[in-house]
């Protein structure tokens, strides 16, 4: 990868031995409307929950989401940030409601935007992925009769974290049916989440 940027001062590349930099990639699209109708929709859910004014309990979510990322984001305004950090501030607010179970006016799975992280936080916080009640985690790929799950490895294996109700409803429907219902897929778990888990890798 070759990049020619604008930059002046060559020298200073060699004399303070900089070998490692970072790149971000601006994205040239605007924050949508339903970007921004689903930010504020999470914002008012959250401040209902925790009590804070919402334009305040907005400017602290800000700042903590900034805090988080390592690629440089700047302070953002929901006028005009970019579709991507919109759709990375989806996530980070759908992952507070998720890891404080904050009851949400619409469906967390309609509001999120990136599925896999979605699903990731609710497998990791044992939420519905449906509703956002508390689950179990549903093995996509089945056990099989007279296997040990003490004994066997989870390393890898397609999960969904789904709640009772919801749990009954895909053994009713059939896992097919229930994915395209809700427009699921499952998730495989990695190290970090069996751990969390505390099932064996």
């Amino acid at each position: 990868l070759t990049l020619i940027v604008p930059f002046s001062d060559s020298e200073y590349i060699k004399t303070h031995s900089v070998t490692e930099c970072s790149v971000r990639v601006e994205d040239g699209r605007r924050i949508s409307a339903v970007q921004r109708r689903k930010v504020y929709a999470l914002i008012r859910d959250i401040a209902d929950w925790t009590g804070y004014e919402p334009q305040e309990l907005k400017e602290l979510m800000k700042y903590d989401f900034i805090s988080q990322q390592e690629d440089g984001t700047q302070y953002f305004s929901l006028s005009d940030a970019d579709m991507t950090t919109a759709r990375n501030f989806i996530t980070h607010l759908i992952d507070f409601c998720v890891t404080n179970a904050i009851p949400c006016k619409v469906s967390l799975l309609e509001q999120c935007e990136d599925i896999e992280k979605y699903l990731y936080a609710c497998v990791a916080n044992r939420r519905c992925a449906v509703c956002g009640k508390k689950a179990d985690i549903h093995e996509v790929e089945r056990v099989g009769m007279g296997r040990d799950r003490r004994k066997m490895h989870h390393l890898g294996q397609l999960v969904e974290p789904l709640c009772r109700q919801h749990h009954q409803e895909v053994d009713q429907m059939g896992q097919k049916s229930f994915d395209e219902k809700y427009h699921l897929q499952g998730i495989r778990l990695d190290e970090q989440l069996c751990k969390i888990l505390k099932w064996r890798k």
